[in-house]
This record gives C-alpha cells, structure tokens and sequence, in this order.
C-alpha cells in the first residue's frame, strides 16, 4: 500500500500540528477573555446577540483547528468520559425540542435576549466542550485559563463597580446607566462575580503548604492581582445583595472550607482558607442584614417562584416531553400566566425567563430535555467528588477551585435565570473538570483504521463548509438586527416614515425568518398611511393658476394620496397576516393583526369581523390580557353603532331583528367589558367602555355608577370626567355635570368640546354672559369655525332679547361637537 505520508517532508506535519494547536490554544484563551467582556453598540440586544456571535466564530476556528491536527497526525484521538455520551444525549434531545418547538426559528437561534437558549447556541457549547476537553492536556494550560478568567472577571467587576458609582467611561448612550453591564443584569453580574470569587478561593490553594522553592515575583503579583480580583468581586456581591448570589457564594465557600478540612494535614496555616472563610461570612450576613453600602445597581423583577412552578407545570401538561421549545417561555407565560399578576405593577409585561433557569428549561425543552441536562452535573458532581476524595495532594489542589466554582454555577441554575455569559463559563469549567480527573484516551491511527481517516476528512470538510454557510447566514441576520436597530432609532429620532420602512424592509429582506421585524414593518407602514391622509397637502396656487385649476389639482392630490394609502394599508394586512403565519404562537402578532384591521374599520368591508377574529386569536393565546378583552368588546360597539343604521326603516318586523341583532352585539360588548373588569379590576378603560355600553342600553344610573368608578380610580382623567358631566347633564344633575365640566375645563384649557359643552350647560341655566365667554375661548382655539362663529351669534341675540332660532331641542339636549384637536385620551 502506498504510503502518502512520505510525500512531504516530515517537519510539515509537525509544523501543521503546531500551528494548530497554538490556534486552538490562543481561540480559547481569547474566547475564555472576551466573552465576559464582549458587547457591540449596533444591535438593539448589545450584549447577547454579540457574544453569540463571538461564541460562534471562535468555536468554528478552534473546531476546525482540531480537525485539522488530527487529519495532520494522522490520528483520530479523544479523551473518553460517561459524560461525553450525555452531552450527545441532551444535545439530541435538544435538537428535537427546537425542531418541534413553537416557533422554530426563536429556538433555534434563539432572539432577543433568549441567544443563550438557541438550538445553535448550545450546538458550540457542546463543540467547545469537546475542544477544551480534548485539547486541553497540561497544567500549564489549565493556569492560563484560569488566568484569562480572572482577568476578565477584573475588568467586568472594575467596570461593574464604575457603572454602579455612575462613573460612565464608555461613549454610548445606552451605556449611561446602572443597569448596563457586561454579563447581563445585576443579578446575572452578582453570580458571576461570585463565580470568580469561588474560582480565586479555590485557586490560591494550589500547592498551598507543599515545598517548593521561593516564589519568583510574577507568581507574588499574581497573586496579589487573584486577591485584589477577589475582593473587588466580593465587594460587588454584597453591594447587589440579591439572595440567590449569596446562597450560590456561600454554599461554594463552604465547600472550598470542608475540603480543606479534609486535607487539613497538608494545609500549613489558614492563610489559604482566608478568602473562602471572608466569603462565607460575608455571604452569612447578607442572609440577615443589609450590606451598609449601596449603588446605583437596579432590582431585577422576574415571576416569583409560584408564579414559575405553576406555569411550567401546565406547559408541560400540553408538551410533557421535549416542552414548548427553547427560547419560548415568553409564549409559556402569555398562555398560563395567573389572573392576579394584573394587581400588581407589571400585569402588562411578558417575561421571556421564569425564576431559575432550570424551571425555564423544564418548562422549554420538556422532562427528556430537562433530565438529559441534569445528569450531566448529577454525573460530574458524582465523579469529581470521587476524585477529590481519593486524589493526592497536588491534584486536589487545582481540582477544588474548579469544582467550587463550577459547583456554584449548577447550584445557580436552581436558584436564579442565565445569561450566555455564564452558560459559556459553565461549559468551559465542566470541560476543564473531564481534563482534570480524566486521563483516558481512545486514540487510532489512520494507518490501522481508514474508516477512521475518511470519517475526520469527512467532518473536517463538512465543518469548513458549515462554517462558511453558517458564517454568511449569520453575518445576514447580524447586518438584519443592525438594520432593525437603526429603524428604531429613526423613530425615536422623529424621522419620516419612509426612512423607518426601508430599513424594516432591509432587514426583513436579509432575515425572512423573524417575525419581529415583519410586524413592526405593518406598523410603520399603517403609520405612513396614516399620515398621507391626514397631513396637509402642502399646495401653493400658482400665480397664473386659476381657482378651478388650482382646485382640481388640489384634488387630484388628495386622490392619489388615497390611492397610496389605500395600496399602503393594503400592504399593512398583508405583512401583519404573514408574521402570524410565521409564528403562530405569539401573541403580538395577532395584536398587531388586529390593530390593522381596526384602523380599516369604516373604511373596508369586513374589517370589523377580521379585528374581532385577530383580537378572539391573541386572545386565546394570552386569556388573562385585559387590554385584549376591552379591545375585543369596543369592536362588538363599533358592530352594533353600525347595525344600529338599520333601524331607520319602516319595516317593523326588520327593525325587530336589527335591534335584537344590536343588543346582542352590546351584550357581548358587556361580557368582554366585565371580563376585563374581572381580570384587572382598576383598568380605568374596562370600566369607561362599559359605562357607554349601558348608556347605550339605555341604564344611565348604572352608567353613571361605573363612571364615577372610573373617576375614582383616576380623578384628573379629562376624557372621564367630560363623559361623566355629560352623564349627569342628561340624568337632570344639572348642578354636578356644570361643576365637573368647569373642573374638567381647569385641568385642560384647550378642550374644546369640554368648553363648548361647557357653555351649552350655562346658556341653559340662563347665565348667558358665561355661556358666551366659553364659545369665545372655543372660537381661539378653532378659528374660521362656521358653527362656533353662529353660536356666537346667537347667544349675543338671545342676550340683547332678540329671537333665536337654535337647531338645539329643548331641556336636556346638548350641541353636536365640534371638531377638537386638544381633545384627551380617554383610552387608558
């Protein structure tokens, strides 16, 4: 057989293998550095979707730097461990999780703040568990990585501290605030921090009380430099003061402490138990006390543990196996979440992680999801206590600070959420774990075995063009969150529309797969509609033009805006109704979906019916969303105000259907109304929706009762109170319906109709001095206004004694309104 070995000369392998291992040496320690640390100013998420794709371009270069060592020896080789076959095991079972899942293209990239949970995600973490596992081999190495964490855990926890004194070194704007750090939030920053105060403690145990030579000057700045990153970790825990931290800290401490008690006999003094001992105190009184000092460092809210257990259970009553799919508790929460998080401040948030990161992950991936993941740490805890148990001196030594560390992160799983920063640390240190105490290797020559040749030429080509493709899908949907990014900044900027929608288009153009960007498109594009039918426009007669030419232009003008518009809105459904096709799950399309086809009421044929089904679709999705109920009952208002129309015919028998087809619509206007009310009891719209529906049933007590419920709940809401006066007017309350409009009038001097009204109800009390004085004020606020300016008119006749004749009934009839641009809001 021919030998092709022997075709090049012998110091090119070598040289390959060299090259190959500095590549993968170097990736880790970069990688291992800046991951921490990492985050970009130009996507909407700056730190996750940046360290995702870090995290993916330094694992395709390790990867294929490993690939191509063992194509270069010649040698298929990887160190053996039960806990390799486990990892295989989740990441199956993963995979079909996010195949099956929700929404497909959320759990396998993961957006939005969920990066850490995509299919994709943990796929490299996997990868590099397998590069680190097997390529990490010498002590040497092992304290370089240990270096390059506490390294990097210095600079986050010295720009952490800075943030938390409102030290703002950085330029970007969204960095000029506490809550921005490098690991995610507060909290997430706090179990990072201790996790480096694990590592240290258990770091400065190496070769503790062996005999050595003196120590050179690097190693006592070393040192120095571990206690100084120490203490400044252990500063920042106590300052966020967040019990799930604390707990994860001193369970660790305690357990550097009790192996160092086991091995008592080699320790020389306590001088190595001092940190781990510092930490545990300090951990202890933070269980009962405040920590006296406090920074800038925000609370984080997430759903309480309750709230977490309960919607993870029904999640998995409807997908016990492999769970809703990763990424998709944001869907799990809409769907289960209970009726009473709308007492309290955040019943109109969706949260997108339960309490702990494993109840998320019970709830996303299923119990084979959840089960596969927890013996891998079942497994490691087990063998690695073994090792320290029965391992010699100097072994332990570097195993315990590994081990505590590593041990600190599992037990935060159960405690609190994740962040990609912190799944990267627990990856790296469970591979770090197997290097330690696993020197087993399998190892096969290609000589002996060419199925073993073909098998890594096969995966070292499939792994280079996996990571082209996979690198120009991934540059595309960067380049789309940086688009999508800028055409939130141009609106918060003010800038037109159609700036908004190119870049919306831009991005849905480079990642069709994102539901996001495809809603937020049917909005702009609702919003440029909007404004081509309700701006001026903006014409200027010519000096030569006629009255009739410059009118027919101004037409034709307002023609083709329609035209736009109608093409406009069109597109709008259009793009609303896809991204529900996209994904079907979430909620805020349908709303979205929904919201488009209510502003076409009036104006297209069966708009109303397709609102109604978009808003009865969220609705199922999210039961316990009161603004969707009373959005759901002014679309059965609407419906009946139209039916009303047929009332006006003379057939009697076809009035009876039409009224009784009216009173069914505001019956279950009713329901919705009540509904809401039921869900959130002082959601001030519920109840002033249903106080015009039971004016409209004709039960003017009970809607005045649910008005002045409303102006209970929010006495300076203009918009109520201006309902309410009105209520009482036409109820014979004549003196509270004036009292209450004048104090609505002082609240909002430029309500027009709150004026209008306003001297309507003086002119009928005779006190027309006041009457006129309030039409004046409305006349300042509408001029050129033809009905005001008759108004005017008539009550200075009706003032000097002369006849008027008022189109107005008598008694308890008011005025139509007239057009008000000042008027409120009176929707929430």
């Amino acid at each position: 057989m021919t030998d092709f070995s022997q075709s090049s000369p012998a110091s090119t392998p070598k040289f390959v293998v060299k090259f190959c291992d500095a590549t993968i040496k170097w990736t880790l320690l970069a990688l291992t550095f800046l991951v921490p640390l990492f985050f970009l100013p130009w996507t909407t998420e700056t730190t996750e979707i940046n360290k995702q794709l870090l995290l993916f371009i330094g694992v395709a270069i390790a990867g294929l730097a490993w690939l191509g060592k063992m194509l270069a020896e010649r040698q298929f080789e990887y160190r053996r461990s039960v806990v390799n076959i486990i990892v295989l095991l989740f990441l199956g079972v993963y995979g079909i999780s996010s195949w099956a899942s929700q929404s497909t293209y959320m759990s396998l990239a993961g957006d939005f703040g969920q990066e850490q949970s995509g299919f994709f995600t943990i796929l490299a973490l996997v990868a590099l568990y397998f590069i680190v596992s097997n390529n990490i081999r010498t002590e040497e190495h092992i304290k370089w990585m240990l270096g390059a964490m506490m390294l990097s855990g210095f600079v986050a926890a010295l720009y952490g501290l800075l943030q938390g004194l409102g030290l703002f070194v950085l330029p970007f704007g969204f960095t000029k605030t506490a809550a921005f750090n490098t690991i995610g939030t507060a909290a997430s920053l706090g179990i990072y921090m201790a996790f480096i105060v694990a590592l240290v403690s258990g770091s400065l145990l190496y070769g503790h009380g062996q005999k050595k030579k003196d120590a050179s000057k690097l190693d006592i700045v070393f040192k120095v430099f571990m206690v100084i990153t120490a203490i400044l970790a252990l500063f920042i825990v106590a300052v966020i003061d967040f019990w799930p931290v604390t707990v994860s800290l001193l369970v660790s401490s305690a357990l550097v402490i009790a192996y160092a008690f086991l091995h008592a006999k080699s320790m020389k003094g306590l001088g190595g138990i001092l940190l781990p001992l510092a930490a545990l105190i300090v951990s202890l009184m933070l269980l009962f006390i405040r920590f006296p000092a406090a920074l800038g460092f925000p609370a984080e809210v997430m759903p309480s543990a309750k709230a977490s257990v309960d919607i993870t259970m029904k999640t998995l009553g409807a997908h016990p196996f492999f769970g809703s799919g990763p990424g998709t508790f944001v869907f799990d929460y809409a769907q289960h979440r209970a009726p009473e998080v709308n007492n309290t401040a955040f019943w109109n948030i969706r949260f997108d992680r339960a309490s702990t990161s494993f109840m998320t992950m019970l709830a996303t991936i299923g119990l084979l999801g959840a089960l596969s993941w927890l013996m891998i740490p079942l497994v490691l805890l087990g063998s690695a206590a073994r090792k320290l148990l029965r391992s010699d001196e100097r072994t332990w030594h570097i195993l315990i600070g590994m081990f505590s560390s590593w041990f600190l992160l599992t037990l935060a799983k159960f405690l609190y959420s994740s962040t990609l920063s912190l799944e990267f640390m627990f990856w790296i240190m469970m591979a770090m774990l197997v290097v330690v105490h696993k020197h087993d290797f399998f190892s096969v020559r290609f000589e002996r075995s060419p199925r073993a040749a073909m098998a890594i030429s096969f995966l070292f080509i499939l792994g280079l063009v996996f990571t082209l493709s996979g690198l120009f899908v991934e540059s595309q949907r960067y380049a789309a969150e940086i688009s999508y990014s800028k055409s939130l900044q141009a609106d918060q900027a003010g800038e037109s529309a159609d700036v908004v929608i190119e870049k919306l288009i831009k991005a849905n153009r480079l990642n069709p797969r994102n539901d996001v960007y495809v809603r937020n498109l049917a909005l702009a594009l609702l919003m440029k509609a909007d404004q081509l039918l309700t701006e001026p426009l903006g014409l200027e007669k010519g000096e030569e033009e006629s009255d009739e030419d410059f009118t027919a232009r101004q037409r034709a003008e307002a023609s083709e805006r329609l035209r736009q518009a109608s093409a406009i809105t069109a597109n709008a459904v259009n793009t609303a109704r896809s991204a529900t096709e996209m994904n079907p799950a979430n909620v805020a399309n349908w709303t979205v979906l929904a919201t488009v086809y209510k502003n076409l009421m009036g104006v297209t044929e069966g708009a109303d019916e397709w609102a109604r089904q978009s808003y009865e679709e969220a609705i199922e999705r999210e039961p316990s969303n009161t603004v969707l109920r009373t959005e759901l009952g002014k679309i059965y208002v609407v419906q009946a105000d139209a039916a009303m129309a047929g009332l006006n015919t003379e057939d009697e028998e076809a009035k009876v259907i039409v009224q009784a087809k009216v009173d069914e619509l505001l019956g279950k206007a009713v329901d919705a109304f009540n509904k809401a009310v039921e869900l959130k009891a002082d959601y001030a719209a519920a109840h002033y929706n249903l106080g015009l529906v039971l004016d409209r049933q004709g039960k003017l007590d009970e809607s005045i009762a649910r008005m002045e419920g409303v102006v209970t709940l929010n006495p300076r809401d203009v918009g109520v109170g201006f309902q309410l006066a009105l209520l009482y007017f036409r109820n014979d309350q004549k003196d509270e319906a004036v009292a209450l409009m004048e104090s609505v009038v002082r609240l909002q001097p430029n309500f027009s109709n709150a004026r209008w009204y306003l001297a309507a109800m003086y002119d009928e009390e005779g006190d027309i001095d006041k009457a006129i004085a309030e039409i004046e004020k409305v006349m300042e606020l509408n001029p050129g206004d033809e009905l005001v300016a008759k108004k005017i008119e008539e009550l200075k006749t009706k003032k000097a004694g002369g006849p008027v004749e008022s189109e107005e009934g008598e008694g308890d009839d008011l005025p139509e309104p007239v057009e008000d641009s000042g008027a409120p809001s009176v929707e929430e």
